[in-house]
């Protein structure tokens, strides 16, 4: 009995499940340099898009979500063959702002989805089940009544936490650059700014 194929797709299976976070988003978080939540939310507004295309945008709740953006990783190993999936991912960014008392907040998440091909997830899904493990979650779900097996779906395969705090990062050094643009220290408390504007009247007057 050739073992082969059945150890490949156990190995599939933990690939695609084992990712942590995979079935709920896995957020970075970051304190902003800034007490002023619609100047927060509108320096990661414009980083996200200059990174990515905006799905939707709700400056009442804080959130903003883009839509799935393709990109190739290089091909490795035998388990992309089996998929069926080249070396197609896509990744789609989540974002919150919030504030803790004086202290703003920003999440970000970063949903990793792979490419693969409705036969390739539909064998593995009945794979996975027959061992009364979960099977990988895809979108759409495989195995349809009158899907081709070579049609695309697109399978969740973690979060990218580090591209997470690169966002995070540089939505941080937006705000500064809006908050030295105004002459005022970033991140400074209310108390702190209003001493600032005192200090720069005070050394205006003649």
């Amino acid at each position: 009995m050739n073992r082969a194929p059945i150890l490949l797709l156990v190995l599939l299976a933990a690939a695609v499940g084992g990712c942590a976070g995979a079935s709920g988003r896995a957020w970075q978080t970051a304190e902003m340099p800034s007490h002023d939540r619609e100047r927060v939310f509108q320096a990661a507004r414009e980083v996200l898009e200059d990174h990515f295309e905006i799905a939707r945008s709700n400056w009442a709740s804080g959130t903003i979500e883009t839509r799935p953006q393709v990109f190739d990783r290089k091909r490795e190993g035998m388990l992309t063959d089996v998929r069926g999936a080249g070396g197609r991912w896509r990744r789609t960014v989540s974002f919150e702002v919030d504030r803790d008392g004086l202290t703003i907040l920003s999440r970000a998440a970063v949903r990793l989805e792979r490419e693969a091909t409705a036969a390739a997830v539909a064998l593995t899904e009945a794979s996975t089940t027959e061992r009364g493990t979960e099977a990988p979650r895809s979108r759409p779900m495989a195995a349809e009544p009158g899907r081709r097996g070579s049609e695309e779906v697109w399978v969740d395969s973690g979060y990218d936490a580090g591209l997470a705090r690169e966002l995070l990062a540089e939505i941080a050094s937006r705000v500064r650059e809006a908050e030295r643009a105004e002459g005022l220290p970033a991140g400074a408390s209310f108390k702190e700014m209003a001493d600032e504007v005192r200090r720069l009247g005070a050394e205006a007057a003649p």
